[in-house]
């Protein structure tokens, strides 16, 4: 195959790591609209649709995805109805 002249993104010099943030702190408020929150239903049919796609297929290497989009979901969905309304 020929090269084509270009840097590979393995020949590259490797880069160093930023230090991460430190992590946000506990306690904060966040305001989600109607419209926000039904965005969020929609994204969670779609998850919902792909892993019965998955199923669908009967395939044993799909089970553990399968297992992570219900999960995910099923987080997201309890996330969502456990936030508090502010007045």
């Amino acid at each position: 195959m020929a090269h084509s002249g270009r840097d590979r993104h393995r020949d590259r010099e490797p880069r160093r790591r930023e230090p991460e943030e430190e992590p946000p702190p506990t306690g904060r408020v966040f305001r989600i609209t109607d419209a926000e929150r039904q965005d969020v239903a929609r994204c969670l049919r779609y998850i919902d649709e792909a892993r019965r796609a998955l199923e669908k297929q009967q395939n044993p290497d799909n089970r553990e995805i399968i297992r992570e989009l219900r999960a995910s979901a099923d987080r997201i969905f309890a996330l969502i109805n456990d936030l508090e309304e502010i007045d």
